[in-house]
């Protein structure tokens, strides 16, 4: 990892990294893992917070509400650097029971997105962008892997040196996804339950169920739109795992109705939260018309600014269902955050939590930008 530790850093000149992100888009998952995250950047000082001053998040005591969800942390490596850089609340990238190699390059994408993009009413397909966008608003790429995973041996050592990287006020959340096997759903629910308990001998203190990922098969990437299915899995993880707390992942809904029905399943299962949104799950051709990213992934996931104004509906819609069914669970939003100020759009729009995974890797000190501006703003 290139890191180094000088004077307090321009937090707002993100020039640099929107050349050079954290994740490197032309290398492949294994080499960003193994050679990443390509920081040179410096540390940024963060006032001292009083633990008196830490807030609860399921049952344990944070700096801050401002997080990274599973996606851009992929071992101990980018979990330590983001907990320096003044995340928080930390996901470990999304694991499997066994190893798991995931897609082939290209994994991300520039893409031409004009406007921001509404489930529902989304445009047929998506293009390739032809340059580097120029500034952090234009940033949206696809988020194609597939959900790759090291294996248990890698694991269990690499979850424990990130857990012991945290300081105090940061907590580490696992992610954890079923893979399909040969005995169908019953088959996927008992692989979820494997990996989980899994998760819970590596070290996990939370652990997230991935419900939704527009770019796995159909069982692991649309189980969330399915209320009874979502109770059942849900039911018999929270069971698997307790007294460990469980978050569930989800993506965006065009009904509203599903989505209430979704969350109460999740609140009737036993978790304790809801994180959206995933990303949103859309064609993406090249100048020849023909998929950008091969012919056996026609659909890629897309993600950056973009989709801030879907995530900030569904924080919306989900505190609304919260409180008028008295669900009581902890909304985690995420989605297209580029910028500090979106996390006080999420705060403000009814997340108890706000994250971010593309916005980290083309602009890493928003978390910094986020704590000082507060800080100044308490003064």
């Amino acid at each position: 990892m290139l890191l180094t530790q000088k004077k307090q850093p321009e937090l707002l000149d993100s020039s640099f990294f929107l050349q050079n992100p954290l994740y490197n888009i032309s290398k492949s998952y294994i080499e960003n893992a193994e050679y990443g995250p390509f920081f040179s950047g410096d540390i940024p000082e963060r006032k001292i917070i009083s633990p008196d001053n830490f807030i609860d998040f399921l049952g344990y005591k944070v700096a801050s509400k401002i997080g990274i969800p599973a996606g851009p942390l992929l071992n101990a490596k980018w979990i330590s650097l983001a907990g320096r850089l003044g995340f928080d609340i930390l996901c470990y990238k999304t694991i499997r029971s066994s190893e798991f190699k995931g897609h082939p390059l290209p994994n991300m994408v520039y893409v031409e997105v004009n406007s921001p993009l509404i489930p529902g009413k989304l445009p047929p397909y998506l293009t390739l962008k032809s340059e580097i966008p120029r500034n952090i608003h234009e940033i949206a790429v696809t988020n194609s892997f597939g959900m790759p995973s090291r294996s248990p041996e890698y694991l269990i050592e690499d979850i424990a040196k990130a857990n012991k990287s945290l300081a105090p006020g940061k907590i580490m959340i696992i992610s954890v996804v079923g893979t399909p096997q040969k005995t169908g759903f019953s088959g996927f629910i008992q692989d979820f339950i494997r990996v989980s308990l899994q998760a819970v001998e590596y070290g996990a203190k939370i652990i997230e169920a991935n419900f939704s990922c527009p770019n796995a098969s159909t069982c692991e990437g649309e189980l969330y739109t399915d209320p009874e299915r979502v109770f059942e899995v849900t039911k018999k993880i929270a069971e698997a795992i307790a007294p460990i707390p469980l978050i569930i992942k989800i993506g965006t809904f065009t009904d509203p109705d599903l989505q209430e029905k979704v969350l109460i399943a999740i609140a009737k299962g036993g978790a304790r939260a809801v994180c959206g949104i995933n990303t949103i799950g859309m064609k993406v051709l090249n100048n020849q018309n023909f998929p950008a990213l091969g012919p056996e992934r026609a659909t890629a996931g897309i993600c950056g600014s973009p989709i801030r104004r879907a995530a900030l509906d569904f924080i919306k819609n989900c505190t609304e269902i919260n409180k008028k069914q008295s669900l009581s669970l902890t909304i985690m939003g995420t989605g297209g955050a580029m910028l500090s100020e979106h996390f006080s759009e999420f705060i403000n729009a009814g997340a108890d939590v706000a994250m971010t995974a593309t916005g980290m890797l083309w602009n890493p000190y928003m978390a910094a930008e986020y704590h000082q501006k507060e800080y100044n703003g308490n003064q």
